[in-house]
Order: C-alpha cells, then structure tokens, then sequence
C-alpha cells in the first residue's frame, strides 16, 4: 500500500509537470471509486479549471484547481501515470485527465481500493493527526502523545489518527532504526527512546522519498518506474535473514492483523 513516501513522490513528480496546465476533458470510468459525487458531477466540475498546486497530507493527494479540491487516496494499488503506454493494465485505469498543453494523466487502481472526493473547500482531514514531514513534529510533541497510551509501539505508529502517513512498511523500519521492540507499550518508552524514534520518523521518511519510494508490487513513480527504498529497508520482509547489525535473524510475528518484522537482540 503506498504510505506517505510514495504519495509525497508522487506529488513532487506531478507539481512540475502539470502546475499552470488547464483540464480540458475528463473521462472517470468507476463510479463506485467516487466517494461523494456522480462521475459527471465531477468530470464538469474539474474540467476547464487551472491545477494551481499538489499537496498532500498524510497518504492523501490534492488537486487545487481554482477552488475546486480532487481528492486521491491510492488505496493497496493506485498509481499516477503520464503515458498510458507505460500501463500494463490499461483496463484498470478509471480516471483520465487531459490538458490544454496536451499532456495527459491517468489513476490506475489494479485492486480498487482507491477512493476520490470531490471538494468545493480545501479539505480539513479532521481525522488525521500530525503529517511528521508538513508540519513540525517536536520530541515534547511526540512524548505527549506517547503517555498515557497503552497501545503497542507498532500500533501506535499506524494510527492515522495521532501520525498521518506511516504504514506498515515505514512503521517496520521506523522501530528497527530506533532499537524499540513493535510490542513495547507507547507509554512506557524512556526520554532517550522518545528522542531515538523522532530521530528516526524523520530519517526513515526522508530517505524514502529521496529514493522515490519503495514497491513491492503495484507502486510505480509516474514515469511508470518502480521506487529504490525495497533496495536499503533493514527488516521489512527480510524475515529469516541475518539483522544488519548483528548476528541475530529477523522475525517476522503478526500485529494487529499486519506482519510485523524486527531483531529481537537490537530492539527492546
């Protein structure tokens, strides 16, 4: 499922090459991908309007054309391309965006998880919590946050609710880098782990995005090529295999449903 990296390369990736252009026709094929309008409703509503900017939060992307606000959530497997041509499943694009510079967009959704809003305001997200890479996320923040809470460390990371953004993937990867064990409980975490896991939200999602991502199967950049992070993840899926920084071997256990990977010798 494509968490924060992946949306936010996804939105450096389109800024640049659309900002300023004008959407001159709209096809949204899926209406049940349409969460609160007709695909008429918001192929007129889109269409002849100006993209002024991307922005995102958490895993949501926004399109802000001229007071109108598309909202994307990829889902498991959608993805934006700029060519169709670089589509290997054509018949699952469902939305279709075409410009007066004559460049062209597409959102194909393999699994149809996917979900698209349509706006008149900019959208409040009440539901989201803090988006770490948007808004500042300082260490007493992040210790407010952990007190009093009893959820364990890997639940408490996934919880869109207090961090917008981090999925299993990265909430993996985050623990590993700051040496705590996913099943620690959130409150009962030291003033030197606090210090270590915002060290490490912040180092994790950083290099992510300044690898273009990391996919596992559907993710793909615009140009339709895979993300580099799969690359340089320490544990994520790397169950049985030796930990990169000592002789112990990853573990792979079930959390909340979703599997969970760590070193039980580097992380406490």
């Amino acid at each position: 499922m494509p968490e924060l990296p992946e949306v936010e390369t996804i939105r450096r990736q389109l800024e640049p090459l659309y900002q300023g252009d004008v959407i001159t026709k709209v096809n949204a094929r899926t209406p049940y991908l349409l969460k609160n309008c007709s695909p008429q409703t918001f192929s007129s509503a889109i269409s002849g309007k100006k993209i002024d900017r991307f922005s995102r939060k958490g895993k949501f992307l926004v399109f802000e054309c001229q007071g109108v606000f598309p909202v994307f959530h990829l889902g498991m497997s959608g993805i934006f391309l700029k060519d169709k041509a670089e589509s290997k499943y054509p018949q699952h694009i469902h939305v279709e965006l075409y410009f007066d510079s004559g460049k062209q967009l597409f959102f194909q959704d393999m699994r149809k998880f996917g979900k698209v809003w349509l706006y008149n305001n900019y959208p409040e997200f009440p539901t989201l919590g803090l988006d770490p890479t948007i808004t500042e996320m300082t260490i007493e923040w992040l210790q407010a946050m952990l007190t009093n809470r009893k959820m364990n460390m890997k639940a408490f990371l996934m919880d869109q609710s207090i961090i917008a953004g981090i999925g299993n993937i990265y909430a993996s990867e985050i623990l590993f880098q700051s040496a705590i064990s996913p099943l620690r409980k959130a409150n009962k975490l030291s003033t030197h782990e606090t210090k270590s896991l915002h060290g490490a939200i912040h180092n994790v999602l950083t290099s992510a995005i300044e690898k273009f991502g990391t996919t596992y199967s559907a993710y793909r950049t615009i140009n339709g090529l895979s993300g580099e992070n799969q690359n340089f993840l320490a544990v994520y899926q790397r169950d049985g295999e030796s930990c990169v920084t000592c002789d112990g071997l990853i573990k792979k256990i079930v959390l909340g449903s979703r599997s969970t990977f760590f070193c039980e010798n580097c992380q406490k």
